[in-house]
């Protein structure tokens, strides 16, 4: 009964100083808002890269790499028909976003530079790069886009713009600079030239060129066995290799970078609540300094030093409580927000008990100090 009693005068004793409780519940709630939001991009960012490997879906891509890059070699109609005769399935032929190359010329640089259209990049999911001058990518006719990246180891120049509508060699034929767009050190699938359909027919002389097979299965047996069959009766065997990408497997390697990375974040995230914690404890002194009288006064009614020291530990752990709260029902709110739009985002349970008990815990340890020093006010002085 007692303690109850001290747990509503401490309630009382905040309502009292709100402007200070409000700032400090706040900061505490900010910190633990922050922690959550942080985990729960864990989910986003796995999420995501589940989504753009597709490793949910029940497909394997097979890949031809010739030896010499310029040579137009990739899967055929033959190999279509060998693999589905060997698995008893459909297999699909496609073009990837990269992988076809040209010689090109300007004056007496020399480079070999991928080439894609526009449909190309949309067909495989890619974003279309930054335009950095010239007209739009989607309006590339006769002439080509190309990358800032390989229109500087073109011409050995860092201010690549001032070459647009400059002229290069390919294919013994002059196409114009239309456009320039940023190159990406990252995402190789961009192409260093973006050009249009017809173009791109010139450069193959009519050829279609597929250098992935889409199998309906991720059997590794199964893969293998496509792979043994056009390693012995491939159309293109003697000028290339055959291979497999395995998306699960780099699906769960990334995984694991991604969530370690961002564990990390979230732990040096969680420093701002162990700094609310010093705003807590800022808040309680200055608490303990501006009611001194007021303790003097119940120490002499005869409050005992134990009750004086368990009404602020009591003071520090409900603003630490309430700050945790809100800033986790925050979070919470923001996290359903991103869902409802198209965010993935996920936050558990225990994520969100655990930064909460956090949060508790170091409200509790940061009391400490001012419990004790209010407890241990001079009865005498404070009564002066």
């Amino acid at each position: 009964m007692k303690y109850k009693k001290l747990t509503v005068d401490a309630l009382k004793l905040l309502f009292r100083n709100k402007r200070q409780s409000i700032l400090t519940a706040l900061a505490i709630a900010i910190s633990t808002f922050v922690v959550l939001i942080v985990l729960s991009s864990s989910f986003y960012t796995t999420s995501s890269l589940n989504d753009d490997l597709k490793v949910d879906e029940e497909v394997m891509t097979l890949t031809y790499t010739p030896e010499n890059m310029l040579d137009v070699a990739g899967f055929t109609t033959s190999d279509k028909q060998l693999v589905e005769k060997e698995l008893g399935q459909q297999v699909t032929l496609k073009s990837s976003s990269y992988g076809l190359y040209a010689t090109v010329h300007y004056q007496k640089g020399k480079q070999n530079l991928s080439f894609r259209t526009i449909q190309d990049l949309k067909n495989n999911d890619i974003e279309l790069p930054s335009l950095l001058k010239g007209m739009s990518l989607e309006k590339v006719a006769n002439d080509i886009a190309i990358s800032d990246k390989a229109l500087s180891s073109l011409t050995r120049q860092t201010d690549v713009e001032q070459y647009l509508g400059s002229e290069l060699m390919i294919s013994g034929k002059v196409y114009k600079i239309c456009s320039i767009y940023y190159g990406s050190e990252v995402n190789e699938m961009l192409p260093s030239l973006i050009v249009s359909k017809q173009t791109k027919n010139k450069f193959l002389n009519g050829q279609i060129y597929y250098d992935e097979m889409i199998l309906s299965t991720n059997d590794l047996k199964d893969v293998n066995s496509a792979l043994a069959v056009l390693d012995t009766h491939g159309t293109h065997r003697e000028k290339g290799s055959y291979a497999y990408d395995d998306k699960k497997r780099l699906y769960e390697e990334t995984e694991d970078q991604a969530t370690t990375i961002l564990n990390f974040i979230a732990v040096l995230s969680s420093i701002s609540i162990f700094v609310a914690g010093f705003g807590v404890m800022n808040a309680m002194l200055s608490s303990v300094s501006e009611r001194s009288k007021e303790i003097a006064i119940r120490r002499a009614l005869g409050a005992k030093k134990v009750d004086i020291h368990f009404a602020y530990m009591m003071e520090g752990t409900i603003l630490s409580t309430i700050g945790g709260i809100v800033g986790s029902f925050s979070a919470i709110i923001l996290v359903l927000l991103m869902n409802l739009t198209g965010l993935a985002a996920k936050l558990s349970v225990e994520q969100v008990m655990i930064t909460l008990g956090a949060t508790i815990v170091f409200g509790i340890l940061f009391s400490i100090i001012p419990a004790m020093v209010a407890s241990n006010k001079n009865v005498v002085d404070g009564l002066r």
